[in-house]
């Protein structure tokens, strides 16, 4: 059941990912965050690996999805998030 279980999760936690989009709008911060996990897990596993072991989507799922609201959302980016340095792990 594992792999069930891993995908309903996975779904939850992308409801959820979204739910945060919406409600902070800074979908560069979402990314450059993903970025940083990525230092202890894989970003890109492939689809048999993230099916049966990933209870959360995967990096490369989460960044997409973030640039996709960001590209759906002109709007919301502001000049700071634009002045933000990406992907600083300090």
């Amino acid at each position: 059941m594992t792999p069930v279980t891993n995908f309903i999760t996975r779904m939850m936690e992308f409801e959820s990912d979204m739910y945060g989009l919406n409600a902070a709008r800074q979908p560069d911060a979402e990314a450059n965050v993903d970025m940083l996990l990525g230092e202890y897990r894989k970003l890109d596993p492939g689809p048999v690996e993230e099916f049966i072991f990933y209870d959360h989507p995967s990096g490369r799922t989460r960044i997409t999805a973030a640039m996709r609201w960001k590209a759906e959302h002109p709007e919301c980016t502001s000049p700071e998030e634009m002045a933000r340095p990406l992907f600083d792990s300090k």
